[in-house]
């Protein structure tokens, strides 16, 4: 049952998913085609790279029009099927060669890229988002098809994989293959838990992880860091049945309250050990502050309810609410709008708790924040669409992005969403994601 809506969230409403619609129509007339299917470059300036994954590109673009068609939005159908159709090619060459989606944008590996967001997880993962709105039972067909060449090639390639992160490395990959993968994914998971504990480095007890194996840097929030790799072993214990993955999830966390509590009662981890910026300690988007890092609280307290993690959850999602975000404090402070590193992230965990509690106060910043994002969009004869800025670039206005993770296709999916759940109310449809606990 829909909720009675007053002026100003009618407003809101119309104007969100007005914004949503004519941004994802300038995402899509980015697209390029390519043997019946489509592609998409990381921006619209020319020489932008072309990209497939989740992160920057065809994935990404997928999961942003699969939240359309959920919406009832079916004008992008034809892109939609487009994107699928390049993803399923993806996924049928991924048999033959895994380097299929290694993309333009880290030209330095020299590994299968395997993973989450960047990789051919995100493929299987984007497959499956369209499948499950479409019904598109050939989409979900390619995505189990996908999981099983990842699930061997894992296997096969376990001593390369450099990466131990949720984003581009094996976290990721064991996460992948944990929700999508069979029975007969599950030694494959197993073995790349195994190597990961056999790679943390542990501090008075407690683990922690390099990014990667030659950066000796701790970046222990969800994208690159210990929360995100603790919330793969949460999820890989449960699906797999070991107690001993479930273990070093709650040590991770146990670990993440010891960085991160504060006086206030607010919870914030440091950005990275040692501290890259001094004048900006903490964060709180998805990839380095606590937008993401309260997920690993959220999947401990569904496994473990006795143990009371939602009360670290609860200060993480507080220590947000206080930030002073989208305001910008101070130059640099604030000036993302995208998925991974600012509002449109931080927007959808003001969503999830209102959908898990029902209490407006939640919907209400959503929208407080939803206004601040269409205030700073950018409308004109080329099309709606946002750019970020850097301050430390003369001009400080970066390039529009196209993707999901920093660009326009994922700040749209999130105005989409929050159209959905003002008209819907608590028990809105959500798109399924691996990396975001289930919120009903």
């Amino acid at each position: 049952m829909g909720q009675v809506e007053t002026d100003h969230d009618a407003t809101v409403h119309h104007e969100a998913r007005a914004a949503a619609r004519a941004a994802l129509r300038w995402v899509t007339d980015a697209g390029v085609a390519v043997n019946g299917g489509m592609t998409w470059p990381s921006a619209r300036a020319p020489g932008a790279p072309l990209s497939d994954d989740l992160y920057h590109g065809t994935a990404g673009i997928l999961a942003a029009l699969a939240e359309a068609k959920l919406g009832g939005l079916n004008e992008f159908d034809e892109h939609a099927e487009a994107a699928a159709e390049r993803l399923r090619q993806i996924s049928h060459l991924a048999a033959e060669d895994v380097s299929v989606c290694s993309t333009e944008l880290e030209p330095e590996m020299d590994e299968p890229d395997l993973s989450l967001y960047t990789g051919l997880g995100g493929v299987a993962v984007a497959l499956r988002m369209w499948a499950q709105v479409s019904g598109d039972e050939k989409a979900d067909l390619d995505a189990q098809a996908l999981v099983r060449t990842i699930a061997a090639s894992a296997a096969a390639e376990l001593g390369r994989l450099r990466w131990f992160d949720l984003m581009s490395g094996q976290a990721g990959i064991m996460l992948v293959l944990a929700t999508l993968g069979d029975q007969n994914a599950n030694p494959a998971a197993s073995e790349l838990a195994d190597q990961l504990v056999s790679q943390a480095q542990w501090i008075d007890g407690l683990p922690d992880w390099y990014p990667r194996r030659d950066l000796p840097v701790y970046q222990p929030n969800f994208s690159h860091g210990l929360a995100g790799i603790g919330f793969a072993f949460a999820v890989a214990g449960r699906v797999l049945g070991r107690a001993d993955l479930v273990d070093i999830a709650v040590y991770a966390a146990r670990r993440l309250i010891q960085l991160g509590a504060r006086p206030d009662g607010t919870l914030a981890v440091p950005q990275s050990i040692p501290l890259a910026n001094p004048q900006a300690p903490v964060s709180y988007g998805w990839c380095h502050g606590a937008t993401g890092t309260l997920r690993l609280f959220e999947q401990l307290n569904q496994i473990q309810p006795d143990a009371n993690w939602e009360q670290y959850a609860q200060a993480s999602r507080h220590g947000v609410r206080t930030s002073g975000l989208p305001a910008r404090l101070f130059p640099g402070f604030w000036d993302n709008l995208g998925q991974c590193c600012g509002t449109a992230g931080v927007g959808e965990i003001a969503l999830d708790r209102y959908q898990q509690t029902g209490d407006k106060e939640w919907l209400a910043w959503a929208e407080t924040l939803a206004v601040d994002v269409l205030n700073r969009s950018i409308n004109d004869e080329t099309g709606v669409r946002w750019a970020h800025t850097e301050v430390r670039q003369d001009p400080p206005e970066l390039e529009p992005a196209v993707g999901f993770m920093q660009g326009t296709a994922g700040i749209a999916s999130w105005l989409l969403r929050l159209s959905r759940v003002q008209h819907d109310g608590p028990g809105a449809a959500t798109i399924w994601w691996p990396d975001r606990p289930d919120i009903h």
